[in-house]
């Protein structure tokens, strides 16, 4: 894929929140089954707050899990999307911290600066980024966005990064393929690889967004390109009805 089309697709992602913002938050409310799993590898003491940063952070989903776990922690949020913050119901929070800043990752990367220099956050105990890496429609983008959570974690911390599995789901996916066959011409998107789609929003024709369905091998290109820094500790499915819509991958700051 080309750096131009690449542009183009986080700018069409990044309207398309700026745009929806306030549907999709209301389908984004329920915590995900895997977060569980994810809470377990770190190791959290009931008395001990933890210090976490989650990078695209929405609408606060994951800090309303938190808060429900009794977990008490400070989180240093990033996103780009200040409606969708907007949109969370951050009076529930309970124990929970939120320090949001905006941040447009993909542009941050797109204009070659290092997104690890603006995550400012002191070195965290658990660094995640839900959601989000299947709107990066670039290998060398998602390894750098990987590599910045590295680099922010305490030593011994969790690295957690899920991976949208869209083909999972045949409705998913048939939606998806139909999308991008009729918009990506139309846009004058071309260089689509493998895994890459738009898809829309509910009835609506005037949005669209970038999403890669993620393989193995390319999860496993990930992992490796942090190492030694980071350590792989587990690998899972969870989420959504089938209970495999996303992929985690769980690493360990060395």
């Amino acid at each position: 894929m080309r750096t131009e089309t690449a542009k183009k697709l986080s700018e069409m992602t990044s309207q398309f929140y700026a745009l929806v913002a306030p549907s999709f938050s209301a389908t984004r409310d329920a915590p995900w089954d895997g977060w569980q799993r994810v809470m377990a590898a770190c190791s959290v003491a009931p008395e001990e707050p933890i210090r976490v940063l989650d990078l695209a952070c929405g609408n606060l989903r994951f800090e309303r899990f938190l808060s429900d776990q009794q977990v008490m922690a400070d989180v240093y949020a990033y996103d780009n999307c200040d409606d969708l913050v907007r949109e969370s119901r951050a009076e529930r929070l309970s124990g929970v911290t939120v320090r949001y800043k905006r941040l447009d990752v993909a542009q941050v990367i797109n204009s070659k600066k290092d997104l690890s220099n603006l995550l400012e956050a002191p070195p965290c105990d658990l660094c995640a980024c839900f959601g989000f890496m299947h709107h990066l429609p670039l290998p060398e983008h998602r390894e750098q966005v990987l590599q910045a959570l590295v680099s922010r974690a305490a030593a011994g911390g969790i690295i957690a990064v899920s991976f949208w599995k869209l083909s999972n789901s045949d409705r998913l996916l048939r939606k998806a393929r139909q999308t991008t066959e009729a918009e990506a011409p139309r846009h004058g998107l071309t260089g689509l690889g493998p895994g890459d789609y738009l898809l829309g929003w509910q009835d609506r024709a005037d949005v669209l967004r970038f999403c890669h369905d993620f393989t193995e091998p390319e999860i496993d290109a990930l992992a490796a390109a942090v190492r030694p820094l980071a350590e792989e500790v587990s690998r899972f499915s969870a989420d959504g009805k089938t209970g495999d819509l996303n992929r985690y991958l769980i690493l360990r700051k060395a």
